[in-house]
């Protein structure tokens, strides 16, 4: 339990030291930042670290996004860009305003929503990006899809570090990008194989496996040539949701 100015607050993070530090920080940290140079952009972003996604909204205005700050604010950091050089605008690869650039540095990820700013487009945008394209399974990842509404195209490897396994990985994130009503994630049974045993038989199952899963008990099979098909890179949310 952490304490902010005398609220209690549930703390459910990682218990190492980084982390915690991390946390604490965001804890006492504005709900949304305000930047007013490259230099604060640049500040910003290196003291944020790794441990969390960020979000920078450039010619955005705080209001847009000060409900989602205080919402999310112990699961990523928020700012307000007000005055930026063009060479930072290429630096995070966003060609007009207003533009909200969310980061993941941890999986060296970063996208650029440019509206609308209305209705549920905002936010469905900052909580699909609270998880990276292709979510490795273990035990951080799989609290952070407790709190994620959308289904998961579980693919189940024997070691998710091989190359056969590397292939696999690209064409899920190939297929994450087309898809965001949908998780995509993997885990390999030489890293997890307690969590892999519902999905997986080591006696007669063969692998890689592609399930949906519901993230609880129900899960269906689906045949890994469907990750190959045009549906995936034309968007195929509707396909999966009869599972």
């Amino acid at each position: 339990m952490l304490f902010d100015h005398g609220v209690p607050t549930e703390y459910t993070g990682s218990r190492k030291a980084g982390q915690l530090v991390e946390s604490l920080r965001k804890l006492v940290a504005p709900d949304v930042s305000v930047l007013k140079s490259d230099a604060a952009i640049k500040s910003f972003v290196q003291e944020a670290g790794v441990g969390f996604p960020l979000f920078i909204g450039f010619g955005v205005d705080e209001s847009s996004i000060a409900e989602y700050g205080a919402r999310y604010k112990k699961k990523a950091w928020f700012s307000t860009a007000k005055d930026f050089s063009e060479d930072l605008m290429a630096v995070y690869d966003f060609d007009k305003i207003p533009a909200l650039v969310s980061l993941n540095p941890k999986y060296n990820e970063q996208s650029v929503f440019y509206g609308p700013f209305e209705g549920t487009f905002l936010e469905d945008f900052i909580r699909q990006s609270l998880l990276p394209m292709t979510v490795p399974i273990n035990a951080e990842t799989v609290k952070m899809l407790k709190d994620d509404d959308r289904k998961v195209v579980l693919a189940v490897l024997q070691d998710d570090s091989d190359e056969t396994s590397m292939r696999l990985i690209k064409i899920l994130r190939s297929a994450a990008n087309a898809n965001h009503d949908l998780v995509f994630g993997y885990v390999g049974v030489n890293q997890w194989e307690e969590f892999t045993e519902p999905f997986h038989d080591s006696k007669s199952s063969q692998l890689p496996k592609l399930v949906v899963w519901d993230k609880d008990e129900k899960y269906e099979v689906v045949s890994i040539v469907f990750l190959l098909s045009p549906l995936f890179s034309q968007g195929c949310h509707h396909q999966i949701s009869d599972y």
